[in-house]
């Protein structure tokens, strides 16, 4: 099942890339990327990171879970950001304050996945709760995240699109340095949360990013967001993803954020959702 699976989701890629590939033109390289030093993938020392992974939530220090979630389905501990307590610029740390005090009376602000929105970045790195799958080809990555959208890292010499119109997973690029992925993405929507606490970030968000295979079954991903008109510094975490070959974790249910959403908030138009 699992060998089937990844055969379908790769056949999958093979023809959207061949739509794109016909479709419309070659972008350019940028001359000036990747930087001296490093390559594309295929460089001796670029491991193949293909597989099944999962990583860890995170939560907000002094909790054993994140918010509002049972925490990742293997039971491992959660991860933190840092600096905490965020470094919020006054007219973030304003909203940040008005999602915490609604969230003590029961009310989450700024949780679009309740509106069966896209989780986006960063949120789909830092908030683990099931196995994503990694398939590693010549000129990308793509992370196929649980429940959401791909992230596609493109690793063939294109730079980001000019006029980027932002998205919720926004525009991600990388090259290889030895034996470990670098990844810059932009563009991401400003509605998108950090993480399950929903912390806000502005549309300013770049995330930069790394993935390094130091064992045969483990992964870290040193994550760093830089955000002007957010932060006054940039915040950082690191989350260790472990490779799942139990048959167990590759035979995921499908599920539905519009069947039996308890999220929804009263006085949404909630057309279209199922409860049971």
């Amino acid at each position: 099942m699992g060998t089937t699976l990844g055969l379908t989701r790769l056949c999958m890629l093979a023809a959207a890339f061949a739509a794109v590939t016909v479709n419309a033109p070659a972008a350019a390289a940028d001359p000036q990327w990747p930087p001296a030093g490093v390559s594309f993938h295929g460089a001796s020392k670029a491991p193949d990171i293909s597989g099944l992974w999962l990583g860890s939530a995170t939560a907000i220090p002094g909790q054993k879970t994140p918010v509002g979630n049972r925490g990742t389905a293997d039971g491992r501990p959660p991860t933190f950001w840092a600096p905490w307590p965020l470094p919020y610029k006054p007219a973030y740390q304003a909203i940040f304050d008005e999602r915490a005090e609604a969230a003590k009376k029961g009310r989450q602000l700024g949780d679009i996945s309740a509106r069966c929105l896209p989780f986006g970045m960063p949120w789909a790195l830092t908030s683990k709760f099931y196995p994503d799958e990694i398939i590693q080809t010549p000129g990308q990555v793509t992370i196929f995240v649980n429940n959401t959208f791909p992230i596609v890292i493109w690793t063939d010499g294109r730079g980001h699109p000019k006029n980027l119109a932002p998205s919720y997973n926004g525009h991600s690029v990388g090259h290889w340095a030895g034996d470990t992925l670098v990844v810059d993405t932009v563009g991401i929507l400003a509605s998108t949360p950090l993480d399950t606490n929903r912390d806000p970030h502005s549309g300013q968000l770049n995330v930069k990013w790394t993935i390094r295979r130091v064992a045969q079954d483990v992964l870290h991903l040193h994550i760093t967001l830089h955000d002007q008109d957010a932060f006054a510094e940039p915040v950082v975490t690191t989350n260790i993803w472990h490779r799942k070959t139990d048959p167990k974790w590759q035979v995921l249910d499908d599920a539905s954020c519009f069947e039996n959403n308890r999220e929804a908030s009263e006085g949404e138009d909630h057309s279209g959702f199922k409860k049971f």
